[in-house]
């Protein structure tokens, strides 16, 4: 029989491990860092997934179906949102639209659409492939996280120097932030297409319901947001002498966009979160100027996380756990 290592040698070996690990670190994120927004995409995703992923998995025999079943759920509104942008650009082509709306860019930049200009335009061209690149390794990873992500957390839990109870509210206080955020996220795109639709429906645009419901889409892409489709409808009335409509049309749709981004959002998020809505707004604006598109679904999750780990420390230090630390209530 086998003597145990006393615990002198067990620290050694425990120490040699965490160095070499800590050496590989760096390596492991400079080759993991062009994948890093879509596997923190994907993590988000799999969170706000987890509630239908289990029913799924009780009613389907096999847990890869499963995972493949709730990863087509997520990719649904990317593919909505692309059946919309064809029959919209297919529609603008039938209809002499889009050759009237580039005759008008020509006018107003002074620009023609030459070899030169498509040259420019390789910068932006480059940003959108790297959009698909990255929703194509989202949907990838995310089907991987709901395979095997439960058992992936209860491994890492199992290291931290944490009590599973601790580890249990913090890994709480992570889901319920990301599931308020997706939900309000959600709301958001809802509300924007039903009160955008209603624009359009009044200003007299042809499918609205359909520019609504794309326009509600769109409302998930920070900083631009409905913008992108209302701004095109717009422009589209001033070519056709619409002045006074388009000019209407432009304020409401500003002020409903700016309306629902600042008011609704935050307050479904923070009342979810027991946070300030004026909070959950600056965290949005801030985490979307630091990671781009991504800020807007972490930057409420950072906040709330940064508030239970505050919560734990205090809870520790109450308990006495951490040696020579008091809390002063």
């Amino acid at each position: 029989m086998t003597q145990p290592e006393p615990a002198s040698k067990r620290r050694t070996n425990v120490l040699v491990l965490a160095v070499a690990i800590a050496a590989l670190v760096p390596a492991v994120y400079w080759m993991a860092r062009p994948f890093l927004t879509a596997g923190a995409l994907a993590a988000i995703l799999a969170v706000a997934l987890d509630p239908l992923h289990s029913r799924t998995a009780r009613l389907v025999r096999y847990p890869s179906v499963a995972a493949l079943l709730t990863t087509s759920v997520a990719l649904a509104p990317v593919l909505a949102a692309l059946v919309l942008g064809g029959m919209a650009v297919n529609r603008g082509i039938r209809s002499g639209a889009l050759a009237d709306f580039m005759r008008t860019g020509q006018r107003l930049t002074g620009h023609t659409f030459d070899v030169h200009t498509i040259q420019e335009a390789v910068p932006e061209l480059s940003r959108i492939a790297g959009g698909a690149f990255t929703c194509a390794f989202a949907a990838v990873f995310l089907y991987i996280l709901l395979l095997h992500g439960k058992a992936w957390v209860k491994q890492v839990t199992s290291m931290l120097p944490i009590d599973a109870a601790g580890s249990d509210r913090i890994i709480t206080a992570v889901r319920d932030a990301i599931v308020a955020n997706v939900d309000g996220i959600l709301a958001m795109g809802v509300g924007e297409a039903m009160l955008f639709g209603t624009i359009f429906q009044v200003s007299g645009i042809a499918s609205a319901g359909m520019w609504g419901a794309f326009a509600g889409l769109s409302s998930m892409i920070p900083l631009v947001g409905a913008a992108a489709v209302w701004l095109p409808l717009t422009i589209q009335s001033v070519m056709q002498g619409t002045w006074m409509k388009a000019i209407v049309m432009g304020i409401v749709c500003l002020a409903a966009q700016e309306a629902v981004a600042f008011l609704l959002l935050p307050r479904i998020v923070g009342t979810r979160l027991r946070l300030s809505p004026l909070l959950v707004a600056l965290s949005i604006l801030g985490a979307t100027t630091a990671f781009g598109v991504l800020g807007i679904l972490v930057g409420p999750v950072i906040v709330s996380v940064l508030g239970a780990l505050v919560q734990e420390l205090r809870n520790q230090l109450r308990l006495g756990v951490v040696p020579g630390a008091t809390l002063r209530e």
